[in-house]
């Protein structure tokens, strides 16, 4: 019986566990949520619910064995099919990794967050939305510097092959360049790893799940109605100490920013 995953096209924590899946080869059944318009009496809300407690994707279901977050996530299926591992190389390689997938998870995210929010949901307008999105910005700037120091010599931010950071770290980098802040002429190794990421076939169908729901009617669905949109703690921070507060406090008011179901 294949795995299901919960998950959304635009979860970058969703679309890595997507790229270890495929990269796996493990066969898995798609079920596409929007926690925030799930209603208890919807068909997937229970096994949903039962998964992951929080009501966040992504979520993985192996027989009778549930597993939400994405780095546990893959924890597990490296673990239950070690054949092709996503971390590779000596310990300090593979620590090297999961820093790098950590920095992803957390400040990557939250300003690729604040970004969205910004220039896809209009939070915010006029000089704010200026002064924030340029903060992010610099941001950007100061992450590529990082991880151009990360790679130095090699050729994956995995170890010695393609894997789970490299997984983390390339939706990031797309993401950003749709922005408006992809790596600088100065990061000549990222851009170079960048390409080489983007030819690798197990990114190439994520990016394909994801080209597919952005020419429907999902993207045009998410404008419909009061936007609501679900933070978490690293998104939270991004958007307070980047001058975010009113947009927060506002969003709270009118019932459109929600935080986790649980605890």
């Amino acid at each position: 019986m294949p795995l299901t995953l919960f998950e959304h096209p635009l979860s970058p924590y969703a679309r890595k566990v997507k790229i270890a899946l495929y990269e796996k080869g493990i066969a898995f059944d798609r079920v596409h949520i929007e926690p925030l318009r799930l209603k208890s009496d919807d068909t997937h809300y229970e096994a949903f619910s039962a998964a992951g407690p929080r009501l966040e994707v992504p979520c993985l279901v192996d027989g009778d064995f549930r597993c939400f977050d994405s780095t546990i996530i893959v924890d597990y299926l490296d673990e239950r099919w070690p054949e092709r591992p996503l971390l590779h190389g000596a310990p300090e390689a593979r620590a090297r990794a999961r820093m790098v997938e950590e920095i992803c998870d957390t400040s990557f995210d939250a300003i690729n967050w604040g970004l969205m929010e910004l220039r896809f949901f209009r939070r915010a307008s006029g000089e704010a939305a200026e002064r924030m999105a340029a903060a992010a910005g610099e941001q950007l700037g100061r992450m590529w510097d990082r991880l151009e120091r990360e790679l130095d010599d090699r050729d994956w931010m995995s170890g010695n092959a393609f894997g789970r950071a490299d997984a983390s770290l390339i939706v990031h980098v797309t993401a950003s360049a749709l922005f408006g802040f992809a790596p600088l002429d100065r990061h000549l190794r990222l851009r170079a790893w960048s390409a080489r990421c983007l030819e690798v076939p197990s990114v190439q169908r994520d990016a394909a799940d994801l080209a597919v729901y952005m020419g429907g009617d999902g993207p045009r669905g998410m404008r419909r109605g009061p936007i609501d949109r679900q933070y978490r703690d690293h998104r939270l921070e991004w958007m307070i100490k980047t001058g975010g507060v009113d947009v927060v406090l506002a969003g709270m008011k009118d019932g459109t920013i929600h935080f986790a179901a649980w605890p």
